[in-house]
């Protein structure tokens, strides 16, 4: 709770950063198929055949978009990583106030590139070694797998080990941030990383395993708080997007709180 200053600046600034995406889609959209009736159909509810009708009618549109797609997820990867090493630093230094984030996240910024980047490399090389294989074995699944039940049991198996393994690749990337903020080098903070989360490996889990959890609790909630909401109404739309906001600050609180939480079980 004494972090609520980082919560709010990094709220902010990824509001900020989502509100320029969207601002960008809509005028590609409006601009190029803003009188199209494909559009007030969609107005009604997502419909598979009229999407697939409107990438086949404008297929620059679609390709501009997703070439954007790329660029915005670029820039919220560094966005994130600044982000996080503002944080990380006043969690490690029970610092609170907005300038030492920035002073942090400025700091730290280049060595928790290298981190991310290590990082993101290893979870896509599991992803392959567990997918890849799947993918070729699978070739057609209604004469691979007995049933339809059998292949559903099988993905969801894969993708709980998949999330479980992952786990750990992020338990040890964050550990390895906290000990660049303790000002070791990057190999020898990737090494007491891998050390540390040995030698408290279940307690480092347990505190994945909530945060999955929580994240997912989070996310069902806020499915059921608006999958029948209806958005007709001025005032009613002003209340979704309330309700929205609400639950992104509730998942960044809760990001923070596991943070913390690694933190805590580092310094023991």
């Amino acid at each position: 709770m004494k972090h609520w200053k980082s919560i709010v600046l990094i709220y902010s600034l990824q509001l900020l950063l989502g509100i320029l995406v969207a601002i960008m889609a809509f005028q590609q959209l409006d601009g190029s198929i803003g009188d199209s009736l494909e559009l007030d159909r969609l107005a009604l509810g997502f419909d598979r055949s009229i999407f697939s009708d409107m990438i086949n009618r404008f297929p620059d549109i679609i390709s501009n978009i997703q070439s954007r797609f790329v660029v915005s997820a670029l820039m919220f990867m560094l966005l994130s990583i600044f982000l996080h090493a503002g944080l990380l630093g006043n969690i490690r230094k029970r610092e609170y106030s907005i300038s030492a984030f920035l002073r942090n996240a400025k700091k730290y910024f280049l060595k928790f590139l290298g981190v991310a980047s290590i990082s993101l490399l290893k979870t896509l090389f599991i992803l392959a070694i567990i997918w890849v294989p799947f993918i070729e074995y699978m070739g057609n699944p209604l004469e691979t797998f007995h049933s339809e039940k059998s292949f559903i049991l099988t993905v969801i198996s894969l993708l709980i080990l998949s999330a479980l393994l992952i786990i750990v690749i992020w338990l040890w990337s964050i550990l390895s941030r906290y000990y660049l903020i303790d000002e070791s080098r990057l190999i020898e903070a990737m090494k007491k990383a891998w050390k540390g989360l040995r030698l408290n490996f279940l307690r480092y889990y347990l505190v994945g395993i909530c945060l999955l959890i929580s994240h997912v609790l989070i996310t069902w909630l806020y499915t059921l708080v608006v999958d029948d909401w209806g958005a007709e109404i001025w005032y009613s739309i002003l209340g979704l997007i309330v309700i929205q906001q609400v639950f992104s600050i509730i998942r960044i609180w809760v990001r923070v709180f596991g943070f913390a939480a690694i933190d805590n079980v580092a310094k023991e």
